[in-house]
């Protein structure tokens, strides 16, 4: 009886901020939102206040049971009356049915999560390595490739190689019937002295088969700030799982260029 107490409490309360969270945007049904926020916000807080230092789980059951009483009521007011204003078209978006805010999320197949390799790289290290890191082929364990197939974008989680031109060959996890392919680089406000010219510019894209190479595009990436996550459509004839990315400029940094994120999109 206890556990089922305390569930339909949290259930109920848990309706009313998620009610609240669904329809908070809508400044008609404000005034009613924030009454329902409130009466939620009370019942809790009578039983927290009132619970505190109490160790006896008796003692919060009763003092669940009273608040949902007493404040169960108010609630249901709240609601219904939100549901009036919705009838009355007070929220015509949620009243027609229409989605208030339309995800769309796709795979990127340049993923190491999900199997995507660094097969080959032609750059230059921004640190020149010494002699054991170049016999070993460690040239660029500060920022390392990989760091491109990951999602974390923060700042110097990037493939950095020096001035504005590299070569780099990546392994897809499947073969993909590629329909995008992008990049994304970190704004201006992530970047600690607010500089984002190390972004790559120029870029082209081949596709290897076999023992030749299928152009799929040559793309410019404008380091726009309203749009940090930029992709462009290919119209490809096969599906390829081996692709060629060769980066040619940058927006102006003297020294060092910084691929932050790849992004490849399709269809298996």
């Amino acid at each position: 009886m206890r556990k089922i107490c305390l569930g339909y409490w949290l259930a109920t309360a848990l309706l009313c901020v998620l009610t609240y969270a669904l329809l908070s945007g809508n400044l008609q049904n404000s005034k009613k939102l924030e009454k329902l926020h409130q009466d939620v916000e009370e019942m809790a807080h009578v039983v927290l206040s009132k619970y505190a230092g109490k160790g006896d789980p008796t003692f919060l059951m009763e003092m669940i049971d009273r608040s949902v009483k007493k404040h169960l009521p108010k609630i249901w007011d709240d609601l219904n009356a939100l549901k009036k204003g919705l009838k009355a078209g007070e929220c015509p978006s949620l009243a027609s049915g229409k989605p208030v805010l339309k995800i769309e999320e796709r795979v990127n197949y340049a993923s190491e999560e999900l199997g995507a390799k660094i097969i080959a790289v032609q750059a230059r290290p921004v640190c020149s390595p010494n002699y054991l890191k170049a016999l070993l082929g460690m040239e660029f364990t500060t920022n390392p490739p990989v760091r491109m197939l990951e999602s974390k974008m923060e700042p110097g989680n990037c493939f950095a190689f020096r001035n504005d031109t590299a070569v780099v060959t990546i392994k897809l996890p499947h073969l993909v019937l590629i329909d995008r392919i992008g990049l994304q680089h970190i704004s201006q406000k992530q970047s600690p002295n607010g500089d984002t010219s190390n972004a790559p510019k120029d870029f082209t894209v081949f596709a290897i088969v076999g023992d030749r190479d299928v152009l799929l595009g040559k793309f410019h990436y404008g380091c726009i700030q309203s749009n940090l996550l930029q992709t462009f459509v290919i119209q490809p004839a096969e599906k390829y799982d081996l692709l060629r990315f060769h980066f040619n400029s940058n927006h102006g940094h003297p020294r060092y260029t910084c691929v932050y994120r790849i992004v490849v999109y399709g269809k298996m």
